[in-house]
């Protein structure tokens, strides 16, 4: 018959007293918990090439430098348009990339480096852990989706932003002289200009503008229906001749005119509104061919599209001028 035995050594059992929270957390985080977080937004648009990219590794390792470095891994990760995703396992194979055989558009960049330093109030090497993520990780539409899924609203902040910067880290001073190289290099990198002209104010006022074409379009309609009114019909200005059927006459062409009117401004308001929506944005990365391509490609876009509209406004403006003068044209020709 088989025996179990079962003992209780309470000399081999840990004693709590004897670790500090320190030691805990540390024990935990190597055990893969989860360790403390620090996370800084970067605010702002701004200018990123492969050079600032070079440029914040080499703050990051000259901040190292001033600790008990034992071992980091520093990993690049680039969000392609169309979802497409390129990894970089170590910074060497980052930088023996060919940029200019590349010919997809740069959405995102986001790095990490894992770091483990020897603390002095540690025994074993301490994991801190980098992530700086510049660009929109998700899409517009994801983030909506977030919005409705998502009960932690410092994660909908984060995956809103511009940027990011995050620290899992054990010893908080370390996690602050990170964050303080992060936001210092962000804070130096060129800002992404403002559109200009036209575009710019189309863009920014859009809702007010589509709007104002939307209500005053079938206005518009009305005055030179009024304005032909007054020319051509001789009751219009003589109260003696006024009659319910001339005044059912009136109301029926007014009511027709308006209704056409309303057609036509929801059809011109829904086209201007979505052409302003083509507008494309310019990438604020250049790192690939074809980030330089999507530039290039943006202005001409954007150029053609500001020239669309202003063409159908334009031919607006003339039919109402020629509308408006044509009523001399046939006053002369009747009479």
């Amino acid at each position: 018959m088989t025996q179990i035995v079962q003992t209780n050594n309470e000399e081999n059992l840990p004693v709590a007293s004897k670790y500090s929270l320190d030691d805990m957390k540390s024990f935990f985080y190597l055990m893969n918990a989860k360790p403390d977080t620090s996370i800084q937004l970067l605010e702002g648009r701004k200018k990123i090439t492969i050079a600032e990219i070079r440029d914040l590794n080499e703050r990051i390792q000259r901040k190292l430098q001033n600790h008990d470095l034992v071992g980091q891994i520093a990993s690049i990760n680039l969000i392609f348009e169309k979802g497409k995703i390129q990894d970089y396992a170590t910074w060497a194979e980052f930088e023996r990339e060919t940029w200019h055989t590349i010919n997809n558009k740069t959405d995102a960049v986001s790095l990490t480096w894992d770091i483990s330093i020897k603390l002095p109030r540690y025994e074993n090497p301490q994991r801190h852990t980098l992530k700086v993520r510049v660009g929109q990780a998700i899409s517009p539409k994801d983030i909506m989706e977030l919005v409705f899924t998502s009960d932690n609203p410092t994660e909908l902040r984060e995956k809103r932003a511009n940027g990011v910067v995050k620290v899992d880290f054990i010893d908080q001073v370390i996690a602050g002289e990170l964050i303080e190289k992060v936001t210092s290099w962000y804070d130096g990198l060129k800002k992404m200009p403002n559109d200009i002209g036209i575009q710019m104010i189309l863009e920014k006022y859009q809702s007010i503008i589509v709007s104002i074409v939307f209500n005053f379009t079938p206005i518009l309609f009305i005055s030179v229906y009024h304005y032909y009114f007054l020319a051509f019909c001789g009751w219009g200005s003589l109260t003696t001749n006024i009659t319910i059927a001339n005044i059912q006459l009136f109301l029926i062409v007014f009511a027709a005119i308006f209704y056409f009117g309303k057609i036509f401004a929801s059809k011109f308001a829904k086209t201007l509104d979505k052409k302003i929506d083509e507008y494309v944005g310019i990438s604020q990365f250049e790192i690939t061919k074809g980030d330089e391509n999507a530039l290039h490609d943006a202005q001409i876009k954007n150029s053609s599209i500001t020239k669309k509209i202003l063409t159908k406004v334009g031919i607006t403006i003339i039919t109402t001028i020629v509308a408006f003068g044509l009523r001399h044209l046939l006053e002369l020709w009747i009479k």
